[in-house]
C-alpha cells in the first residue's frame, strides 16, 4: 500500500510542478510487448528502477502494476480513471474463476485490486498475458508503455 501512496504523491507533485512541460518534452515512455516484460521485471529485482514496481498500459485503462515481493511479484490494478472502474469487477471475476487470492481496497478514494500471486518472473509474465488477453482483449502483438 505504501507503493500506491508514493505513486499518488508523485502524480500530485507532477501536476503542481511549474517545470512539468519541460519534463514531459524530455520523457518518452519505453515501449514493449509482453514477451519483453521479463527483462523489465529483472530490472526491478536488480534495483535498477525508481521504485520496487513497474507498470504497463497499452491504452490507459488496461494498466497493470507488478510489485516486488522479495524475489517474486504480486500484480495490481488501480482504477485511476472512471473508465477503469468496470474492470475492477471483471478482474475480481477473473480471480475468483481462476482461484487466485486477491484484495480490493481504496486509498485516497482510488480503488485498487491486488492479486496475491507471489509469482516468479516467468509466472508473472504468463499471468499478465492471461489478464491482458481475457479481461482487456489485448494480444501478443499489443504494444505497452512501461510506467513509471
Amino acid at each position: 500500500m505504501n507503493i500506491f501512496k508514493s505513486i499518488i504523491n508523485s502524480v500530485k507533485k507532477l501536476g503542481t510542478n511549474d517545470k512539468t512541460e519541460k519534463r514531459r518534452d524530455r520523457f518518452t515512455a519505453k515501449k514493449i510487448q509482453l514477451e519483453e516484460l521479463s527483462e523489465e521485471l529483472n530490472l526491478v529485482l536488480e534495483g535498477k528502477t525508481d521504485f520496487n514496481f513497474i507498470g504497463i498500459t497499452a491504452n490507459g485503462y488496461d494498466s497493470l502494476f507488478f510489485v516486488r515481493n522479495d524475489e517474486k511479484f504480486n500484480v495490481e490494478f488501480r482504477a485511476l480513471k472512471k473508465i477503469q472502474l468496470p474492470y475492477l469487477e471483471l478482474l475480481e471475476k477473473f480471480a475468483s474463476k481462476n482461484h487466485i487470492k486477491f484484495e480490493t481496497e481504496k486509498l485516497d478514494r482510488i480503488p485498487y485490486l491486488s492479486f496475491k500471486t507471489n509469482t516468479s518472473i516467468p509466472e508473472t509474465v504468463e499471468f499478465a498475458k492471461r489478464i491482458q488477453r481475457e479481461v482487456f482483449g489485448n494480444n501478443d502483438s499489443t504494444i505497452y508503455k512501461v510506467i513509471p
